[in-house]
């Protein structure tokens, strides 16, 4: 059974379908019928559909495994993965598996594969699948140890790891600088990932740096998409940075931008930095509106990440306006689905909220429990500027207690970024 026609006929008899059933969608009854008597041939196109309707592997027809099958497997996977069919994505790496002869294949394959792994939120998987892509990658391909470090920093920020992926970031981009042809709407990811990674750890003037440089090669590369993104972010460290006119600009010019390229969930985050905006400015109604809005498109998204970050933001202003009751809902809902998301900056932050909450409606024990979970998340990711919010949080409750010398502790660990102490602290 040497030829494609006898394989093909071998495989439909197999499965116990008729050449009308295996041609409906694909060619015609005749057109199987000539392949199978071997007066015809298929498109690779096609025989591959006709594979995969049958179950079985391209290279089970064709008898070896050409580059040209290799090159089809890696591009469809890719495409694959930004058509959010990342399960299908898998299976094609799998068939191209055995077809990769050179350490370049394989690495490229590799870093398809983590990029699966992370839409399917399988982050530990990803990050090893990238960390074997680096592996194998010869050291005299930049462009694809630039795109695997790429992808190596986009898993660690969303592990929350951003010291590595600081790193990560940093390699990615002295790969892309070795490239001749790189791609700069690349090199505005890396960018705009290394602000992110910044703004994780409190280095607002770093992550702002970083920002600018990917709003000029989003630029370079006229991705719309990239310049909104980097537009965002310049945003958020604007803020930050108490500079709201600035920071209200930026974010108008993201929502712009993606509004006109239909990315809707991008669009409604935007909503959430304007309402932190207008609230750090104590535009106290504009803020809720932002905010109140952002979440209820969210909730219809069913976006857990935008839940949790616009519902935590919303207990966030019901506490300082005495709403505690309100800001216990909100922070619970916040951090139910920014566990969901993995988001667990953002279910640390909800969880101080709810504690400040608790402790304000009579619950002192529940408060320290709620300050615990926060701590100790935001320390396993050494997120050393959203920890310094908490403990901000926490010595207001101390005071409220009248425990002076712990407070004055506890802000002096913030102030200082040195949080040794503070399990201790916690347990006291």
């Amino acid at each position: 059974m040497n030829s494609v026609g006898e394989r093909l006929r071998q495989a439909r008899l197999a499965r116990g379908l008729t050449q009308e059933q295996l041609a409906r969608g694909v060619a015609t009854k005749g057109f199987i019928s000539q392949v199978e008597c071997n007066r015809a041939t298929p498109s690779l196109a096609k025989l591959r559909l006709i594979a995969e309707r049958l179950g079985l592997p391209l290279g089970h027809f064709t008898g070896d495994h050409s580059p040209l099958e290799l090159t089809y497997l890696r591009k469809s996977a890719e495409l694959a993965v930004k058509a959010k069919e990342p399960a299908h994505a898998l299976a094609l790496l799998d068939e191209a598996g055995p077809v990769a002869r050179t350490a370049n294949e394989r690495a490229d394959l590799q870093r398809i594969r983590g990029m699966a792994l992370d839409a399917l939120e399988r982050l530990p998987e990803a990050l090893i699948a990238l960390q074997t892509a680096a592996a194998d990658a010869p050291p005299d391909d930049p462009e694809l140890n630039g795109a695997i470090y790429t992808e190596i920093a986009t898993v660690l920020n969303e592990q929350e790891q951003f010291n590595f992926a600081v790193e990560a970031g940093r390699r990615a981009l002295l790969w892309l600088d070795r490239a001749k042809h790189a791609d700069p709407a690349q090199r505005a990811r890396v960018l705009t990932n290394l602000g992110r990674s910044c703004w994780g750890m409190g280095q607002l003037e770093q992550a702002h740096q970083f920002s600018l440089q990917a709003l000029e090669a989003a630029t370079d590369a006229e991705s719309l998409f990239r310049i909104a993104n980097a537009h965002m972010s310049l945003g958020v460290t604007a803020r930050a940075k108490g500079l709201f006119d600035e920071a209200i600009e930026h974010c108008n010019r993201a929502l712009e931008i993606h509004a006109r390229i239909k990315q809707e969930r991008a669009a409604n985050r935007i909503l959430n930095n304007i309402g932190d905006v207008h609230y750090a400015a104590g535009r106290l109604a504009a803020a809720w509106d932002a905010q109140s809005r952002c979440l209820a498109r969210a909730r219809e998204l069913s976006d857990d990440f935008e839940i949790g970050v616009a519902a935590g933001a919303l207990a966030r202003y019901a506490l300082d306006t005495g709403k505690h009751d309100d800001a216990m809902q909100l922070a619970r809902e916040s951090q139910r689905a920014a566990e969901r998301s993995q988001d667990h900056v953002h279910q640390a932050l909800s969880a101080a909220v709810e504690g400040a909450a608790a402790e304000r409606l009579g619950h002192p024990v529940l408060a320290d429990r709620r300050f615990r979970t926060a701590a100790k998340m935001l320390l396993d990711r050494q997120a050393a500027g959203k920890l310094s919010e908490v403990c901000a949080m926490y010595a207001e409750v101390l005071r409220h207690r009248g425990e002076q010398d712990r407070a004055f502790a506890v802000m002096r660990m913030a102030a200082e970024r040195d949080f040794a102490k503070l399990p201790a602290l916690l347990k006291t």
